[in-house]
C-alpha cells in the first residue's frame, strides 16, 4: 500500500519541526524582546498587527517550502516514469515484431496451418488469438509472448503511478497556489505594518532581530557549519538586494534529490527592483532550476547568485556599481506560477566555490 500523502495541515506541522530545527534560539541578545516591547508601546495595536503578519509570514514561507519540494519532487519523478514507459513501449514494439517474424518464419519454414492469419492479421493480438498460431507456437515464440506480458503489466504500472502523480501535481500545484497567494497579502500587511510603528520602534526591532540572526551565526560558526555564514569583514559595503522583501532562514531545508538548500528566498512585489551588492562584473543566465538570474562577481573576489527574476537590467559581461539595479522581482525557473521571489545565495570563494548561508549577511543589511 503506498503511504499517504501529506495535506497542508500535515504540511503546516513539519513546518513548525523544520523552524525549530533550522533557527534555534540564540543564548543571549543585547537587545531584550521586553525592551523592544517598551519602544513599541507608542505604536502598541500597529505593532501587533505587524507581529501576526510576521507569523503568518513565517508560516506561510514554511509551508511554501514544503511544497514546493513536494512539487520537484513529482516533477522528477513524472520525468523518470515518462522515459520508463516511453522505453517499455519501444521494447514491446520490438517483442511484438519479433512475434511477428516468428510467425512468418514457420509459415515459410511450413509450420504455420494458416498463411493468412500469418500475413494479415492486424495487430500482434490479432496473429496469437488464433489457435493455429498457439498450436504451432515454439520454445522461442512462447519466450516472446511471456515477454510481450511482462513488459505490458510494466507498462501499465508506470501509467498508472503517472496517472497518480499528475493528480497529485495538480493538488499541490494548487496548494502552493494558494500559499502564494497568502505570501504576497502577508507580506504586504508586513511592510504596512512595519512602516506605520515609531522611529524607535522600528530601530530595536531591526536591530534585535540583527543580534539573533547573529547569535545563530555564531552558534554555526562554532559549530564549524556553513550556515553559520560569514562575518561582516568578508562583504565590505554589502548593500540589501531586495529592500523590503520579506524573508526567513531556510538553509539547509530539504530538496529532491537529495539536495538542500543553499541560499534565501526573499519575498516581494513582482516586478519590484532587484540590486548590486556590490561592485563588480555580472554574468547572466537564462534557463535550467534558476530561471532568468545573474552572477554578481564583486571587486573584492566574493561571488553572489540572484535566481527567478522577471528580468534583466544588466547585459552579461558588464561591470556594476554597488546599489544599482540590476533586475527585476519575479517567478521564473522552477519557482514558475508561484510566490514572486529571489533566491540569493553567497559564494565566499568565487563563483563555482560553495556557497554558505547568506541570512546572516542579508539579515545585517536588509534589517
Amino acid at each position: 500500500m503506498s503511504p499517504s500523502l501529506p495535506t497542508r495541515g500535515s504540511i503546516l506541522m513539519l513546518s513548525v519541526v523544520v523552524v525549530a530545527t533550522l533557527v534555534p534560539r540564540p543564548a543571549f541578545s543585547a537587545v531584550t524582546k521586553s525592551q523592544v516591547d517598551a519602544a513599541c508601546a507608542d505604536s502598541d495595536t500597529q505593532y501587533r498587527v505587524y507581529l501576526e503578519a510576521r507569523e503568518r509570514f513565517e508560516q506561510a514561507a514554511l509551508e511554501y517550502e514544503q511544497v514546493s519540494v513536494e512539487i520537484d519532487d513529482l516533477e522528477h519523478a513524472q520525468e523518470f516514469a515518462t522515459r520508463v514507459a516511453a522505453n517499455r513501449r519501444q521494447e514491446i514494439a520490438d517483442v511484438e515484431r519479433r512475434i511477428r517474424e516468428q510467425a512468418i518464419e514457420r509459415y515459410m519454414q511450413g509450420g504455420a496451418a494458416n498463411s493468412e492469419l500469418v500475413f494479415l492479421a492486424g495487430s500482434v493480438d490479432d496473429l496469437i488469438a488464433g489457435q493455429e498460431f498457439l498450436a504451432a507456437a515454439n520454445e522461442d515464440t512462447v519466450g516472446s509472448l511471456d515477454d510481450l506480458l511482462a513488459l505490458r503489466a510494466d507498462l501499465q504500472r508506470f501509467q498508472d503511478e503517472l496517472a497518480a502523480r499528475e493528480a497529485r501535481l495538480r493538488e499541490v500545484q494548487q496548494m502552493r497556489a494558494e500559499i502564494s497567494a497568502e505570501l504576497e497579502e502577508v507580506t504586504n500587511a508586513e511592510r504596512e505594518a512595519f512602516g506605520k510603528l515609531s522611529a524607535d520602534c522600528k530601530r530595536l526591532r531591526r536591530q534585535y532581530e540583527r543580534e539573533l540572526a547573529a547569535a545563530r551565526a555564531r552558534e554555526a560558526a562554532r559549530r564549524g557549519s556553513a550556515a553559520g555564514g560569514v562575518p561582516a569583514g568578508a562583504t565590505p559595503g554589502f548593500l540589501c538586494p531586495f529592500p523590503g522583501s520579506s524573508f526567513i532562514d531556510t538553509w539547509g531545508a530539504p530538496r529532491s534529490g537529495g539536495r538542500t538548500h543553499k541560499g534565501t528566498d526573499m519575498f516581494g512585489p513582482r516586478g519590484a527592483k532587484l540590486i548590486a551588492v556590490a561592485s563588480g562584473t555580472v554574468v547572466t543566465r537564462v534557463g535550467g532550476l534558476g530561471g532568468n538570474a545573474i552572477w554578481l562577481i564583486s571587486d573584492y573576489g566574493v561571488a553572489y547568485y540572484y535566481a527567478h527574476l522577471s528580468s534583466f537590467n544588466v547585459k552579461s559581461g558588464q561591470r556594476v556599481s554597488a546599489g544599482q539595479v540590476i533586475g527585476f522581482n519575479g517567478d521564473t525557473g522552477n519557482a514558475r506560477d508561484s510566490a514572486p521571489q529571489l533566491h540569493f545565495q553567497l559564494h565566499p570563494g568565487g563563483r563555482g566555490s560553495a556557497a554558505v548561508n547568506p541570512y546572516p549577511t542579508l539579515k545585517r543589511a536588509c534589517g
